[in-house]
């Protein structure tokens, strides 16, 4: 999962030259808080995989929800839907030109790419269980992140790159989604462009009710980007609405609902809490009828957005969980969170191999507790010695037309 910009850079003043009451609020193109989103994240879809490994899933209520947290790759792909659409509703309510298609997806690869290879070849030289099992060119599918399109077995300690395959098909194809939500005039109006969404993402949620149900032997249908677009879409909802919010003042619903934080949280929680029940399907790995891949999804769209929301809408500075989100240790691990995406299952695997672990078995808490340190540590070494040193490769890539926006400019995420 990778919505790859980081949430703290700055970033033009994008109501510049229009008249309009926007708020400082609004204003804002900084958004820290998102920083510790994407740690959540990170640290939920470490939680799930252990709780799987360890067998902890079938343990009781507190065994389910440590099964759903698997909704960390929301968050994710919530996050990745309003960060890298933003720029493009602003460029079309400014009338300027679209950003530079070409410097977006330099962009995208240098910072997915370095680190993604590398893991894979990590995981090809040292992970014993896919000795005689994986060839070479399921290797190369892996490499290129198209492994989800043949009915093959993931390799052990690549499986959770479904979620970062089925982000970067997204990221490829964001420009014709915008260029759908907009219409061929490029004209930014907010009602099409959230019917538009709402479309896409029904259609989405129908996707994903007619393919949940194929076992994964057949293909890997379920994970494709269709049926993941209602999350794609939450984002790019608030990003056309945040967009807008630069040339008034904001007084509808998500601005109303972000005054209270504390409450859509809450809310979050009881909407997780309902898709930890039998009503969003198996916690194993089980295919779910049509109505329970239909009430997974959608469930885990409603869960992500009303955790993002009061992170992009009302006083970004103000109230406690904006400020603990805006916290220097989640802003860091949100800052390393692709790199605990990808390492986490290298190190659980070793965990397992260095303890009298057998699989399905263990103490939770503690192959948690391990996983994470380990995790926390490693993906800080690949941060500085590879993703970073990627990252200032931005400047050789395509450049941005003087007067046109950036594609990247107040995003955020792995």
């Amino acid at each position: 999962m990778t919505s790859t910009e980081r949430a703290s850079d700055p970033a033009p003043d994008a109501g510049a030259g229009i008249e309009g009451a926007a708020t400082p609020a609004a204003l804002h193109h900084a958004f820290p808080g998102l920083n510790g989103m994407r740690a959540a994240g990170a640290i939920m879809v470490v939680a799930t995989h252990t709780a799987f490994d360890t067998g902890k899933v079938v343990d009781g209520p507190a065994g389910a929800l440590l099964g759903r947290m698997n909704a960390g790759v929301t968050i994710f792909f919530v996050l990745s839907g309003f960060l890298l659409s933003r720029p493009f509703f602003l460029a079309a309510l400014q009338g300027l030109p679209q950003p530079s298609v070409r410097r977006y997806f330099w962009k995208r690869a240098i910072r997915i790419l370095p680190l993604y290879w590398f893991v894979v070849v990590v995981v090809w030289a040292t992970e014993p269980d896919n000795d005689g099992v994986i060839t070479p060119v399921m290797w190369l599918r892996n490499l290129t992140l198209t492994q989800l399109y043949w009915p093959d077995l993931l390799p052990t300690g690549l499986t959770q790159m479904w979620s970062l395959a089925t982000e970067v098909a997204f990221y490829l194809l964001l420009p014709l989604f915008v260029l759908l939500v907009l219409g061929r005039a490029r004209r930014f109006s907010e009602r099409r462009a959230l019917v538009v969404l709402g479309l896409i993402a029904v259609a989405g949620v129908a996707w994903q009710a007619t393919v949940g149900p194929i076992p994964g032997r057949e293909g890997h249908f379920e994970q494709w980007l269709p049926g993941y677009l209602p999350w794609f879409c939450i984002g790019m909802a608030f990003a056309v609405v945040s967009a807008a919010d630069t040339v008034r003042t904001p007084r509808h619903v998500l601005a109303r609902l972000a005054q209270d934080p504390a409450a859509c949280w809450v809310a979050a929680f009881l909407v997780f809490a309902i898709s930890a029940t039998p009503v969003a399907g198996p916690l194993l790995l089980l295919p779910p009828t049509h109505w329970e891949a239909a009430a997974r999804v959608t469930l885990f769209a409603i869960f992500g957005g009303l955790l993002v929301l009061p992170l992009v809408f009302g006083d970004l500075g103000e109230g406690r969980i904006r400020r603990f989100c805006n916290h220097r240790i989640p802003f860091f691990l949100g800052e390393i969170s692709y790199g605990i995406f990808c390492v986490h299952l290298i190190v659980l695997h070793e965990v397992f191999r260095r303890t009298d672990y057998q699989a399905f078995s263990g103490d939770w808490g503690m192959v948690f507790a391990l996983t994470m340190a380990g995790t926390i540590a490693l993906a800080t070494l690949t941060y500085y010695l590879i993703e970073v040193p990627a990252m200032r490769l931005r400047r050789f890539g395509p450049r941005e037309k003087t007067g046109r926006a950036s594609a990247t400019a107040p995003t955020s995420s792995h």
